[in-house]
């Protein structure tokens, strides 16, 4: 199977209220596990909080070097997806040596206008609408 046979890209709403278009503000990577805090275009404030707590990896590419992604997704798709027959947990599955074999993954991509950001979790994240503090 090609790459172009895999990476299906499927809009992921999480909650209602969720604006189209983010900006990712930060990446968190702690011991509470791997945060990102997106924004709405015009606004250095978050209003989106995802909190990844089963992370097995993630990656970060701006996105102007992810020209393959956005031609298969012609340039237009929401923020939050999941990606189907992902070839990147394909690749993490054989680069585990058999230890992610059992291992039922996600594929979580967040896609913004300057980063594409690609999270493998075992577990949903946590959604936080973000209010701005006064």
């Amino acid at each position: 199977m090609t790459t172009e046979e895999q990476d299906t890209l499927k809009p992921w709403t999480p909650m209602a209220g969720i604006p189209e278009v983010l900006f990712c503000e930060a990446l968190h990577d702690d011991e509470a596990g791997v945060r990102i805090d997106l924004a709405p275009p015009g606004s250095r404030t978050p209003a989106v909080r995802i909190t990844f707590e089963s992370v097995i990896a993630y990656q970060n590419v701006n996105e102007t070097y992810r020209h393959r992604t956005w031609q298969r997704a012609k340039g237009r798709h929401p923020t939050l997806l999941v990606v189907e027959n992902s070839s990147w947990l394909s690749w993490l599955k054989h680069e585990s040596g058999g230890i992610l074999d059992d291992v039922q993954l996600v594929h979580y991509a967040i896609y913004t206008p300057e980063d594409c950001i690609d999270v493998a979790s075992r577990s949903p994240p946590t959604i936080e609408l973000v209010t701005a503090r006064p």
